[in-house]
């Protein structure tokens, strides 16, 4: 990640993608506005013109479909918030997932199972 005064320069196409992923998980919550719509139809632009040019180029077709597939879920987005309806959800591996579905569970025991015993208690 390379900033030269104001502006961003990713160092290649994955890191543009988490750029942009960072950015759009920053304003997802926000009301929207005729500023947010013109910068997340920005974010759109540069992810299917600059992004998928740009690993195409460098023989990465796989990345070339996430970028578009990315900016899709941008533009799904903005349906959601045009229609006046909450946004549920952030973006995660560069896809739009369900934050309630990212919890780790400590400690998950089957009923009856015992745990097996460690090298310490073996040895006593």
């Amino acid at each position: 990640m390379v900033k030269q005064g104001r502006y961003y320069q990713p160092q290649d196409t994955k890191d543009a993608m988490r750029y942009v992923e960072k950015l759009f998980n920053q304003y997802k919550d926000a009301p929207l506005t005729d500023e947010l719509l013109r910068y997340n139809q920005k974010l759109m632009t540069y992810l299917t013109v600059s992004v998928v040019n740009e690993a195409q180029q460098n023989g990465q077709p796989e990345r070339a479909k996430t970028a578009q597939a990315m900016a899709a879920a941008l533009a799904g987005w903005v349906q959601i918030k045009a229609a006046g309806k909450p946004f549920f959800g952030e973006m995660r591996h560069f896809k739009i997932v369900d934050p309630k579905q990212h919890v780790h569970i400590k400690n998950r025991r089957v009923k009856g199972h015992k745990r097996q015993p460690t090298m310490r208690k073996m040895m006593r």
